[in-house]
């Protein structure tokens, strides 16, 4: 062999097949003159297409490069035969003993090396498995057929299904990806730019609406994606995006959906003999498309395997619509034909793997900017197996177990090799092992491409269970079906009836069914096949109605009750067939109402989508919300409604009220922060319904880790068991960090037990910060100090504090402003706006002479203080012209905005054109302009805002500490107190000591201890919430003491004396706080 090629790097020049095709093909019409000058014609051929030298006869071998074995016979003597003598020969008697000696030889499994046998009219392709040669299909000579042959001499072994193989040959930087993808594009931009109603066009709204929301992305993000992206999207621009995800997603679910037939054709769960390359060589552009709708889009080959419904998602299907389309039908059967080719090589019949190769090839198929966009993030499989160890310990047969969330099935495929392991060490047979699989793990998702991915991964895991057990039917628990909004009784008008919304806004389907049939599954299957069928004749519900009486399926007493809401359902269905938006209803009914049937689960395990409420689909928010509000979950508190609640935290509930058994587990891979945040007090209550609560029991805190390579998420995994009993604290925390010399940033790849050596988990303690409010903030303590600090949580009704939030205005950019120039003269100043300062576009910066009466000393954030000392970094003054938000201060603004005309102009300046920023600030349309605030007005401000003294602390900064804020001067006008903005909170006071008094107890190590205990790290807000302090004693000794330490740390401005100073301020005020704890 003259020459070694890396695999993972060759591709073959398409014109150069084409062309080494050809010469073949003139020499084969003269015709053949025997075998050698096959054989000859054959190697030249191939060294033209692949670059490479070929070994020819040596060793009783006609011809190979790496790891691909040819044997070559005379033209035509395989007589279109497997059965011919000549084929036996080369396959049986040559191409077998060969494999196995050079598998010897080199270690390799046999079935690893491609056998090909050529007689110059037709090829062959073979494998050597459990000692055998099996031939796959006798292709005639094509261009197809050729091309095959080529590829496999570039791959020199069988590739294994990997995420690796899967990207090289498959991922979206592939000739292979590209082409599909690309005639999938021009057909889809096609059908969008028609006006015309179309079964694509609908198919892809009804998948834009509920499964393609993509956020809104900068210039620099598109222009990532666009580059990573090798098709071009040529539809319109305002669909370029969804567009194009909705290509990726369609490619995505055929090439699993193929993958998934030729594991069962390798596996024979069928006779359907290598569907691939059958599909490559030996059909036409029409029977193409016909075989996959039939077999692959309709299932037919995974019904004909026993496998029932394991294709019933319509919406990926559209593309054969362009394949019988004559302008899309020649390049898009083309491209397919080189991809099933690439197919069809795979070592399917071998399924070994350690890591969800699906899910990694859809995470190197999609540009990761795109999917973050989306909010998917895919659990590494370490995390994985650590989450399903937290709900069961000792024996998993027997216990059935849900993922609500299922994404592409790594929870599922985990707890499937537990309990194949478990039953094969208890020597098992195949046929219970299918059967015990099948019953007790169970998936859900609402992204069909997620449901199809986690089917295939599934039947990866039990073929080879099902290849021993031939003929064993099962249908993969893997459902369509909403995690929060399932199917339930309605009693509506006195009838027993189901009321089920699916679809968007567009089809918006009103499901109603009677109850007994919404919750018998095979019944209902079987009338909404009856249904399905002869919406597709486009019959009236008349004929169904006969159809269900004469079956058997409906009795007349039946009849009689259940017309009316059957047919109310059949009419939609059919208004939408009849407007070519078919095809699709009916199966997702049945996945749908599959759920509401899947009974209780003994454990629930998974990775809920960690998505703002907000974000959702406003259709979708609409049809859950009712459900939601029956959990009462969302927070009371005004602006931390439910748009701020994250929607695992209502995944939880439903998914543990309706799915999880009494006294079964609950754990989620799931946001730190609905521990501690405001926004999730609801969630904090942990009572799913007027007799039962959903209790923690455990929680790890990994937000100091890096545990998902493209996220920086605050992840938790939190375990909870269902109980009519009330939550007992404290919860067991453990707080992850890694150890010395280790990466806080885990590499996805390798296992949990190569985890557990990187990580410490430090055991902590977790209660709710005020005993008389269950759903506060989680306090997160080393053990038994909670119980010490406890007294601080008791807030009375009236505290002698009050925390504040600072100044918010929306546009920084225009209120916080610097000052250039002074004229006593005018009594102006100049001032410059600030563009830099926030996102929003307020143009280039402006310089603008305006009246100084609005000016006040600025505290934009925490670079501006450290413990005990004020030192903005930049001089900044904010514009502020309402004293308060109440309807007298709006009017003193006004009056005085009437004679200051410079600073007039200055705000008209940005409020001018189609933009007119200050009246679409978001605060003052939404809380503002209700009250009749003039369109200047800021917000989150009163008398306390010009208080003398404040006390202020930041609301996002890594640890706690607070300084005091006095006074500073404003050109032409003198002293002024300091105004914080929104980033800031503060405590407003008059008594200088006081305020010092108060900054030094709010530096003590025991507030830190306690504020950092409950509070989001980079959100600490309003600590009096659940805290108090010792009041201040203006005649006690050591209350003086400290505010006069405190006095001098800020006016020390060496850093070295100051640290000095700061912690004879904290030693002091952690006394004085010591002996107030022991006082209560």
């Amino acid at each position: 062999m003259a020459r070694k090629t890396s695999v993972a790097a060759v591709t073959a020049d398409y014109t150069e097949v084409v062309q080494a095709f050809k010469d073949i093909d003139r020499k084969r019409r003269k015709p053949w003159q025997g075998e050698e000058e096959v054989r000859l014609g054959w190697i030249a051929a191939l060294e033209k297409a692949t670059g490479f030298d070929f070994d020819a006869e040596r060793q009783n071998r006609d011809s190979s490069y790496n790891n691909v074995v040819i044997e070559f016979k005379g033209p035509g003597l395989f007589k279109g035969a497997t059965k011919s003598a000549k084929f036996v020969e080369a396959t049986d008697k040559r191409l077998l003993p060969y494999i196995q000696k050079l598998a010897k030889k080199q270690g390799l499994p046999e079935a690893d090396y491609i056998g090909i046998a050529i007689d110059g009219e037709h090829v062959c392709f073979t494998q050597v498995r459990n000692g055998a040669i099996h031939a796959g299909h006798l292709l005639p000579f094509s261009i197809q057929s050729f091309a095959l042959v080529v590829d496999a001499c570039l791959s020199s072994v069988r590739p294994a299904v990997d995420s690796d193989n899967l990207i090289r040959d498959f991922g979206h930087g592939s000739p292979v990806a590209t082409g599909v993808m690309q005639v999938f594009a021009d057909a889809l931009s096609t059908a969008l730019k028609d006006h015309a109603p179309s079964k694509i066009k609908m198919l892809y709204e009804e998948w834009k609406s509920l499964y393609g929301q993509v956020a809104d992305l900068t210039v620099d993000q598109k222009a990532a994606i666009d580059q990573v992206l090798n098709f071009t999207w040529r539809g319109p621009a305002a669909q370029s995006l969804s567009g194009r995800l909705f290509v990726i997603h369609t490619y995505n679910s055929l090439l699993i959906k193929l993958l998934a037939a030729e594991i069962v054709s390798a596996h024979d769960l069928t006779a359907e003999k290598a569907p691939a390359e059958t599909m490559c060589a030996l059909l036409g552009p029409a029977a193409l498309i016909q075989k996959l709708d039939r077999d692959i889009e309709g299932g037919r080959l995974f019904s004909a395997a026993n496998i029932n419904g394991f294709v019933e998602e319509a919406i990926f299907s559209w593309y054969l619509e362009a394949g019988r389309d004559a302008r899309f039908q020649a390049p898009l059967v083309q491209a397919l034909k080189t991809l099933l080719g690439k197919l069809a090589l795979y070592r399917t019949d071998h399924l070994e793997r350690q890591r969800d190769a699906l899910r990694d090839f859809y995470q190197g198929l999609v540009p990761e900017t795109l999917r973050k966009s989306l909010g998917e993030f895919y659990t590494p499989d370490w995390l994985v197996d650590f989450t399903v160890d937290q709900v069961k310990k000792g024996n998993w047969l027997g216990k059935r177990m849900l993922d609500p969330t299922c994404g592409s099935g790594a929870f599922l495929i985990s707890v499937l090799r537990r309990k194949k392991k478990e039953a094969k060490d208890n020597g098992w047979e195949a046929g219970p092992t299918i059967a015990a699989l099948c019953d007790e793990v169970w998936g859900f998702d609402l992204n069909p491409l997620a449901v199809q991915t986690a089917r295939v991964n599934f039947l990866m895991e039990i073929a080879d269970l099902l290849k021993q057990e031939p003929g064993t039917a099962i249908e993969i628990p893997v459902l369509l079906a909403d995690a929060i909004y399932s199917p339930a009784p309605d009693p509506i008008d006195g009838e027993k009836v189901v009321l089920y919304e699916i679809g968007s806004s567009e089809a918006n389907l009103k499901i109603k069914l009677p109850a007994p049939l919404a919750f018998n599954r095979d019944r209902l299957d079987a009338v909404l096949q009856v249904m399905g069928e002869q919406v597709e004749k486009d019959q009236e519900f008349r004929k169904v109605q006969r159809l269900l009486l004469s079956s058997g399926l409906v009795t007349p007493k039946e009849d009689k009750e259940w017309s009316a809401p059957l047919q109310e359902t059949y009419s939609q269905v059919l208004a939408l067939h009849r407007k070519n938006w078919n095809g699709i209803w009916f199966r997702i009914v049945r996945n749908f109402f599959w759920s509401a049937t899947a009974g209780k689960f003994d454990a629930i395990v998974g990775n809920p989508p960690w998505v703002r409420w907000s974000s959702l689909p406003e259709a979708y928010r609409n049809r859950v919300k009712k459900v939601c509000e029956g959990y009462d979950i969302f927070s009371k508190t005004k602006h931390h409604g439910g748009n701020e609640l994250d929607i695992s935290a209502m995944i939880t509930y439903t998914t543990g009220d309706k799915w999880l058994k009494q006294g079964g587990k609950l754990a989620f891979v799931i946001t730190q922060a609905v521990f501690q945040n405001p926004s999730s007090a609801g969630f904090r209550n942990f009572r799913i319904n007027e007799t039962g609560n959903l209790v923690p029991v455990s929680v790890d805190d990994l937000k100091a880790l890096k545990p998902f390579p493209d996220a920086a998420n605050k992840t938790a995994v939190a375990v909870f068991v269902k109980t009519k009993k009330a939550p007992v604290y404290p919860v067991p925390y453990k707080v992850w960090d890694a150890v010395p010399g280790e990466s806080r940033s885990i590499d996805p790849t390798i296992s949990w037990t190569d985890v557990a050596a990187k990580v410490k988990r430090t055991g902590m303690e977790a209660n709710p910060v005020s005993e008389s409010d269950t759903g506060s903030p989680w306090a997160i303590l080393a053990p038994g100090r909670f119980q010490v600090l406890q007294p601080m949580s008791m807030v009375g009704e009236d505290p002698w504090v009050e925390g504040r939030k600072g100044i918010t205005v929306d546009l920084n950019g225009v209120y916080f402003v610097r000052v250039l120039e002074i004229s006593e003269a005018k009594q102006q100043v100049r001032i410059q706006s600030r563009p830099e300062a926030g996102k929003k576009d307020i143009g280039p910066a402006r310089k603008q002479w305006i009246e100084p009466n609005w000016l006040y000393p600025l505290i934009k954030g925490a670079a501006d203080f450290k413990p005990c000392y004020l030192k903005p970094v930049e001089e900044l003054f904010a514009i502020v012209p309402n004293k308060g938000i109440k309807k007298g201060d709006f009017q003193q603004a006004g009056r005085e905005y009437a004679e200051l005309n410079r600073t007039k102009a200055y705000f008209n300046g940005f409020n001018q054109g189609a933009d007119r920023l200050l009246e679409m600030r978001s605060t003052y349309r939404g809380r503002m302009e209700p009250m009749g605030a003039p369109y200047y007005a800021i917000y989150n401000v009163g008398d306390f805002t010009f208080k003398p003294w404040k006390v202020i602390w930041a609301e996002m900064s890594g640890k706690f500490s607070a300084a005091v804020a006095g006074s500073a001067d404003v050109p032409l006008v003198g002293k002024r107190p300091y105004v914080p903005d929104h980033k800031i909170f503060f405590v407003a006071l008059d008594d200088k000591k006081e305020a010092h008094y108060l900054c030094g107890i709010l530096n003590s190590a025991t507030v830190a201890e306690f504020v950092e205990s409950h509070n989001v790290a980079i959100q600490v807000g309003d600590i009096f919430k659940h805290m108090r302090l010792p009041v201040f004693k203006p005649k006690n000794p050591d209350h003086l003491a400290l505010a006069r330490s405190v006095e001098k740390a800020h006016g020390e401005h060496d850093a070295d004396k100051r640290s000095t100073l700061v912690e004879k301020v904290r030693a002091e005020a952690d006394a004085i706080m010591a002996g107030w704890l022991a006082s209560l």
